[in-house]
């Protein structure tokens, strides 16, 4: 299933699902067509992914048969999440690493190869299709990530690799919006980034159910900047898999559903990797296969 909120004509949040390549309908009253119980999952993204996977079948259930009652053209689409419970964001795809290497004329850390690293990012700072991206009055440098990002469907602790996908609700597009003078001034003192990153984080348009496309997808990913195609790679290039990545984070630690997992950006997806940077008035577009195209216009402050 692609699941999906949205605000209706008279500005009412509301949740949509699609099954298989049918075009999404509103949950709700799909629900209401077969019961008169209104659980809170209803309403909330977060509550659906926390309900577990038999609320999944019953929703499934549910929207199947009125999977021809498409939604209006007019509806506002928003990021799928109304929350989240975290925000850990990896850096999983070699290639990236290696450039930034070269970049600062060093070796790759050894403890890279050794465990996949994150930081916690700001998972209250959400942006969805459409949204503007201000970019902070305090950088002169921000980019974006093209990224895949996992949902945790259910809690866990010490998950051993070979039952990761168990706990794999879905997967979402990610744009890690970063400021990267910041960023490169906050970890030259060896912490962050924390400023650099946490002004914004994209989502959408979708949260696409693992039953789709598995606990460890190959998906064609591609960024472009005002339809101009800036990178492309596949979400199976990560180095790090997402077996070994719930592994690390479960170890000794409890993953919650509603968790969100970044994959990091391939390497070329993003301006740093190029050698280009974003200007005022660009529209982001970053597309994933089977998840869809998640665009952001970009926004810089007025000069004062």
């Amino acid at each position: 299933m692609r699941i999906y909120r949205y605000a209706d004509s008279d500005g009412q949040v509301r949740i949509a699902v699609a099954v298989e390549e049918r075009p999404p309908v509103d949950l709700v009253a799909s629900w209401m067509k077969q019961s008169s119980s209104q659980p809170p999952w209803l309403y909330s993204t977060k509550a659906l992914i926390e309900a577990g996977q038999e609320t999944l079948f019953a929703v499934k259930d549910a929207v199947t048969p009125a999977a021809t009652e498409s939604l209006s053209p007019s509806v506002s689409w928003l990021c799928p999440f109304d929350a989240i419970a975290s925000l850990r964001d990896f850096l999983a795809f070699e290639d990236h690493v290696l450039r930034g290497a070269t970049r600062r004329h060093a070796e790759v850390p050894p403890y890279w190869y050794e465990a996949p690293v994150y930081y916690k990012g700001n998972h209250r700072a959400l942006l969805g299709p459409g949204d503007i991206c201000e970019r902070p009055s305090y950088t002169d440098s921000l980019d974006f990530e093209l990224e895949l990002a996992l949902v945790i469907g259910c809690r866990g602790r010490d998950i051993a690799r070979a039952d990761a996908a168990e706990h794999v609700f879905g997967f979402t597009i990610f744009n890690d919006f970063s400021a990267r003078d910041i960023q490169a001034r906050e970890m030259s003192a060896w912490l962050g980034p924390a400023k650099g990153k946490d002004f914004a984080n994209a989502f959408g348009p979708c949260i696409v159910t693992a039953d789709e496309v598995g606990a460890e997808p190959d998906l064609a990913m591609i960024c472009r900047v005002n339809g101009e195609e800036w990178g492309r790679a596949r979400s199976s290039d990560m180095h790090w898999k997402w077996a070994d990545i719930i592994a690390h984070v479960s170890r000794d630690e409890d993953v919650w559903a509603a968790d969100v997992l970044g994959s990091g950006t391939p390497g070329g997806c993003c301006g740093l990797d190029i050698g280009r940077a974003l200007q005022p008035g660009d529209v982001v577009e970053l597309e994933i296969e089977k998840i869809g195209v998640l665009r952001n216009p970009i926004r810089f402050p007025t000069a004062r």
